[in-house]
C-alpha cells in the first residue's frame, strides 16, 4: 500500500492526520516550539475566509497558522 503525504492545508475540516516532518527548516523550530512535533496528531478545526489562515488542534492545543506555516507541515492521513 502506498502512503499518501499531504500538507495541513490539504486537510478537510474535522479531518485528522499525523505530522511527519517540516519542509522549511526555518519554520520547523518555530512550529516545534509551539508543540508541533513529528508524530503529533493534528485535526483541522476550520479554515479562515479566503484560506489564508488555518485553525488546528494539535494534541488538544488549538493553534492558528498562516498559510506558509501550514503548508510546510507534511502530514500522513
Amino acid at each position: 500500500m502506498q502512503r499518501r503525504y499531504r500538507t495541513v492545508p490539504d486537510l478537510k475540516v474535522h479531518e485528522s492526520a499525523h505530522a511527519l516532518s517540516f519542509e522549511d527548516p526555518a519554520l520547523a523550530s518555530k512550529l516545534m516550539a509551539m508543540g508541533l512535533l513529528p508524530g503529533t496528531l493534528i485535526e483541522m478545526v476550520r479554515v479562515a475566509p479566503f484560506g489564508k489562515a488555518f485553525y488546528i488542534k494539535a494534541d488538544g492545543i488549538r493553534l492558528a497558522l498562516r498559510e506558509e506555516e501550514a503548508a510546510s507541515i507534511l502530514v500522513e492521513v
